[in-house]
């Protein structure tokens, strides 16, 4: 699980991760999707009807804590991978 967030984390310093609304301003781009799973449930809706229309993987095994602390942010509850590569060495760490 660190090593999905440690990638997580380089993604973002890459700049091939976007946060939060941005993530609904460009989900045409997002190739895979994390959402925290202390999220509210209307938000969660919004987020996996994006990722169900538009046909994005979406991860929801972490909280909201563990995404920011990721990315030295905070209270960050959804992030969208942009990059194709990311999305496929995310996946093979779940």
């Amino acid at each position: 699980m660190a090593d999905i967030l440690n990638t997580l984390g380089l993604a973002y310093r890459a700049r091939k991760a976007v946060l939060g609304d941005e993530v609904l301003n460009r989900v045409n781009k997002v190739k895979l999707m994390f959402i925290a799973s202390d999220i509210s449930e209307k938000s969660r809706e919004r987020y996996e009807k994006k990722c169900y229309f538009y046909g994005i993987d979406h991860i929801d095994e972490f909280s909201g804590e563990e995404l920011s602390s990721a990315l030295g942010k905070n209270n960050v509850k959804v992030i969208g991978i942009l990059d194709e590569g990311f999305k496929n060495a995310l996946l093979k760490k779940k």
